[in-house]
């Protein structure tokens, strides 16, 4: 017997009612582990300790082949791709595993490669070149990997299938234990949402390609430029012009003499760093220019 298959409304009422029931218990485990063992403890623990409340709530539901609260309240049930059978043990531990471990490893891992090229061993067997190139890549992928998600999500508002990319991966769908409970109704407006989704998808890539090739434009013409602020370190950061008479705040900021003295009538501040000064704190470097 082949059951109906669930609408993107039951599914996204089902995640949201998990979601709540899931916030709700780490707050209560927060409270706890805040209360015994110190503020210090939970900051240092915080994320295994989420990631194991997961586990635990989809290892007795999914992974046991019970339904969530949230499938519960909605009326729908796992199946497999056939929608007549449930899902084997494999795809149940397959969704498990990449719902509650999948967005924390692959952070880490991200996060890992980034910290060792910057300061780590792998710094040390790469050559500048490359270093800058992973460097400058790490967070594009991350940025690509936001896209990815917003993609997965307009896919799902259109067709209804996969809300999770665990379930997408491991081929888990859902169809109405009670068909009346079913709605039908709100199909036209999950499309509609899932056009206007993908045209802000295409239009943030647009915008961020044409950034980049500004960017990139804009980085050139400093380059070729010989009164460029940011690689001459003899201009002012105020009036972006070579300093004249240079002067130097007690937090060791450089600053035309004129300058730095019309800034501080207004804010007795430093203006790069925030740290106090006054007129009286500079002091003019004699010789210097």
């Amino acid at each position: 017997m082949s059951f109906q298959r669930a609408g993107a409304a039951e599914v996204l009422r089902a995640a949201q009612k998990d979601e709540t029931f899931l916030s709700r218990m780490k707050s209560y485990c927060s409270e706890i582990i805040q209360r015994t063992l110190g503020t210090r403890v939970w900051l240092d623990i915080h994320k295994y300790v989420e990631i194991f409340i997961d586990l635990i709530y989809y290892g007795l539901t999914t992974l046991s082949l019970n339904q969530t609260l949230g499938e519960e309240y909605t009326g729908i049930l796992q199946v497999d791709s056939s929608r007549r059978n449930l899902p084997s043990f494999t795809q149940r531990t397959l969704l498990t595993l990449v719902k509650c471990f999948g967005p924390f490893i692959l952070k880490r891992i991200l996060t890992k490669i980034e910290q060792s090229a910057r300061s780590g061993k792998l710094s040390l067997y790469l050559r500048p070149e490359l270093k800058n190139v992973i460097l400058q890549y790490i967070p594009t992928l991350r940025y690509i990997l936001t896209l990815l998600q917003r993609l997965h999500l307009s896919i799902f508002y259109f067709n209804g299938l996969f809300y999770h990319i665990a379930n997408r991966v491991s081929g888990v769908n859902f169809v109405l234990v009670r068909e009346w409970l079913g709605d039908n109704t709100a199909r036209k407006s999950f499309q509609q949402l899932s056009v206007v989704l993908f045209t802000h998808i295409v239009l943030t890539v647009l915008h961020s390609l044409y950034n980049a090739k500004f960017s990139k434009k804009y980085q050139e013409d400093l380059q070729s430029s010989p009164n460029c602020y940011l690689e001459n370190k003899d201009q002012c950061p105020l009036c972006l012009d070579k300093r004249k008479f240079s002067s130097v705040t007690p937090c060791g900021h450089l600053y035309c003499w004129q300058c730095i003295h019309e800034c501080l009538q207004t804010s007795q501040q430093c203006p790069l760093c925030r740290h106090p000064a006054t007129p009286a704190n500079i002091v003019p470097l004699l010789n210097y220019d």
